[in-house]
């Protein structure tokens, strides 16, 4: 078999032609990021990967410091076609630093490629955190100063705990330092920090020199909260039933929840809807509260719905944002009957029939009219509930009824809560 040295530092010995293969390749060589001890290589072939070998180089000396044999490494992930090789145990070197790393890769069908400089081991102390305690996990309007503790450690490329001591600390609130400390013997510091909202808090070292040398090390976040005060709507509207086209007056108030109770709250904004709970509403405005927490506007609604208010706490986050709700206002649409007759049609019938109109563009679902009878205008007994139906002039509807003598006759529209009611004259039919 022939050797073949390329300029890039790659050995590759040939197989038999029948079983050659080119793929065999290494991917990236290079420390575990969270474990800079153990060191890592991803390879490929076109058949198994059997062994996987590196030599750990002094950029300094070129001197290798140490051999790792294919028994020392396993596979990581992957399959061993195409796989991720890690060290069973970290390296254990003299010297911090960076290492040149060269490897060597054994297929099953007989390829071998040794490469120079195929990687390199990063073997440095990183610093770690303890998991943060923070003295309160909220602040309040009143208490907004945290206290952070933690202990900071050193750990080596061995895995190896130590704590680190004489170090500044950063204690930063939502990703910017709002207090530095130092560690004392046994790696612990403690900082205070102030907050004026909710933010994470986090303690970071900044490598900034000292020996050994130790990389960037950061604590998991604490999410400091907001303790906020209940806040809540007081309101009554002037009507809760008005005709199209009237208005309607919301007075209302925003009050806090103190230890005295609830109290008003002055000089606070927030923002008003109309209509229904759910469906299209119309914005009627914003408003804000006076010295005794009250607020008043007037509108004029198309339909029906409710005043929609709603609490700004933007600009203070220590207030609980906060959502009311009027009483329902209901809106009576037009309904008006445009004509109206009865007339008898023998000794025992009287045929009544009639036209409703609805003049402002709203029309109910089904149009029920009700004819009634009465002998002298003033007590009246129902005879029949017909509907009306469009017929190009109005709503039509009639009613062939049973009655003799003389009586008088009128039709009613009972309009619910989203219609006006409406009656006719009454028409006198003679017996």
């Amino acid at each position: 078999m022939a050797a073949l040295g390329l300029s890039v530092g790659l050995v590759v010995t040939a197989a038999p032609a029948a079983h050659a293969s080119d793929q065999l390749q290494v991917r990236y060589v290079g420390s575990v990021n969270d474990d800079l001890g153990t060191l890592q290589v991803v390879a490929e072939s076109g058949s198994d990967i059997t062994a996987v070998s590196a030599h750990i180089v002094s950029y300094g000396t070129g001197k290798e410091v140490a051999r790792v044999k294919p028994k020392d490494f396993a596979l990581s992930s992957g399959d061993r076609k195409s796989g991720v090789w890690r060290t069973k145990e970290p390296l254990h070197l003299d010297q911090l630093g960076d290492y040149r790393v060269d490897v060597e890769l054994t297929d099953a069908d007989g390829d071998h490629i040794a490469q120079t400089s195929a990687g390199q081991l990063s073997y440095y102390v990183v610093a770690k955190f303890s998991a943060l305690t923070v003295d309160r996990r909220a602040i309040d309007r009143d208490h907004r100063d945290i206290e952070v503790s933690g202990t900071l450690y050193e750990r080596w490329p061995t895995r190896e705990l130590r704590p680190l001591a004489g170090r500044q600390v950063d204690i930063d609130v939502d990703y910017w330092t709002q207090n530095t400390v130092s560690t004392d013997d046994a790696g612990r510091f403690t900082g205070s920090v102030h907050l004026d909202n909710g933010a994470p808090v986090q303690a970071v070292f900044r490598a900034t020199g000292g020996e050994p040398f130790v990389l960037y090390g950061e604590s998991e976040l604490v999410q400091i909260g907001v303790d906020q005060i209940p806040t809540r709507f007081i309101s009554q509207v002037s009507s809760t039933d008005i005709d199209d086209g009237e208005a309607v007056t919301l007075t209302a108030k925003v009050e806090q929840q103190t230890a005295q109770g609830w109290v008003p709250l002055a000089g606070e904004a927030g923002g008003i809807l109309f209509g229904p709970k759910e469906g299209r509403t119309e914005t009627v405005g914003g408003f804000t509260t006076a010295d005794d927490g009250t607020f008043s506007v007037t509108f004029t609604p198309w339909d029906g719905g409710y005043f929609q208010l709603a609490l700004d706490t933007t600009e203070d986050p220590f207030l609980q944002p906060s959502t009311g709700l009027s009483d329902l206002v209901h809106v009576h649409h037009g309904a008006v009957f445009t004509d109206f007759s009865a007339l008898r049609t023998d000794e025992r019938t009287v045929h009544a029939e009639g036209h409703m109109d609805f003049p402002d563009g709203f029309t109910p679902g089904t149009v029920l009219v009700t004819v009634q009878r009465s002998p002298d205008g003033q007590d009246w007994s129902e005879l029949s509930t017909v509907e009306a139906r469009w017929d190009g002039t109005g709503y039509y509807f009639f009613a062939d009824l049973e009655g003799s003598g003389e009586a008088q006759y009128r039709a009613v529209y009972e309009g619910g809560d989203g219609f006006q009611d409406a009656v006719t004259d009454s028409a006198l039919v003679a017996g």
